[in-house]
């Protein structure tokens, strides 16, 4: 998809401007899950900027609607990351994932990444990891580290 799509950067002008008391109250409200989505995107952009690169962060959606929240350019390939709240992910949330790398080949890593509330990481069906948000930056460090800039 060739549209952009916007993310703030300050999630507390959001929740500010919004009206919502409490961060618990943002996550629970309708806004919740694009509130945490922003949050992810923000830490990959700053991950890069932290090492001085360019973010080279899309997204993707297929012309059924089904997308993958989060593409990040790493030496060339694609990772894919789904962004969800829940503290339980399962099959359902891995289909996305598994459509993006059917259609991309060679251009995309052979599993993703799913970040959310979970305790621990975990394994998930076709090779997939369900990564707690706080690992998250970290993980992407890494790897941006030892990549070729």
């Amino acid at each position: 998809m060739k549209a952009p799509k916007l993310y703030f950067y300050d999630s507390a002008l959001v929740t500010f401007f919004t009206r919502q008391p409490i961060a618990t109250a943002a996550l629970a409200s309708p806004m919740g899950g694009a509130l945490f989505e922003g949050w992810v995107v923000t830490e990959a952009v700053k991950a890069f900027l932290s090492l001085g690169r360019k973010p080279e962060l899309y997204f993707w959606r297929s012309d059924d609607g089904l997308a993958v929240d989060l593409l990040i350019v790493i030496n060339g390939k694609l990772h894919p990351v789904e962004i969800k709240l829940t503290a339980t992910p399962g099959a359902g949330h891995v289909e996305p994932l598994n459509r993006l790398i059917a259609a991309a080949g060679d251009e995309v890593t052979r599993y993703g990444i799913i970040v959310c509330r979970t305790e621990s990481e975990r394994a998930l069906p076709n090779g997939h990891i369900a990564m707690p948000w706080q690992l998250f930056p970290q993980w992407l460090r890494e790897r941006l580290s030892t990549a070729d800039a």
